[in-house]
């Protein structure tokens, strides 16, 4: 039985371990989009990227514009990720038992983001976001539970 308890706990691990890395991916892929401009391809796309660059609200107190809040959350979103995937790598050496709540939590938080990402994004970041929950799952579904590894 201690055999089964520790080629499941070492796949766990493995799977926790991928995910994290998966996460850190997934953060410096999304970094890309920060480093590209809107290209219009034709009068509308120009006049709508013009209006979101341009045209500035006050929001609380502040002038941004509908470019500056996307932007925002774009690199709030990159900083999740990379903070998650971080926390994670710094935890894989502890005990499985705290693997399998925070894998759990990491589950809950990335099926969270697949439901807003399968509403409001497009594939690319729907596909990581359900690989990452996969690999979460099925790390949650490998290590055992507190005191039997």
């Amino acid at each position: 039985m201690l055999q089964i308890h520790a080629m499941t706990d070492k796949w766990g691990r493995r799977l926790f371990i991928t995910g994290a890395v998966w996460l850190l991916l997934l953060g410096a892929v999304h970094s890309i989009s920060l480093f590209q401009g809107l290209a219009p391809t034709n009068e509308t796309e120009r006049q709508m990227i013009d209006l979101m660059t341009n045209y500035k609200f006050n929001l609380a107190g502040s002038m941004r514009s509908m470019a500056e809040l996307l932007r925002g959350f774009s690199i709030s979103f990159m900083l999740s990720v990379l903070g998650l995937g971080a926390l994670d790598l710094a935890l894989a050496r502890e005990g499985s038992g705290l693997l399998k709540r925070v894998a759990v939590v990491n589950a809950i938080w990335l099926a969270a983001m697949t439901a807003n990402s399968l509403r409001y994004f497009f594939i690319l970041p729907t596909t990581f976001l359900v690989v990452a929950l996969v690999i979460f799952v099925l790390a949650w579904g490998k290590l055992p539970a507190e005191g039997t590894s």
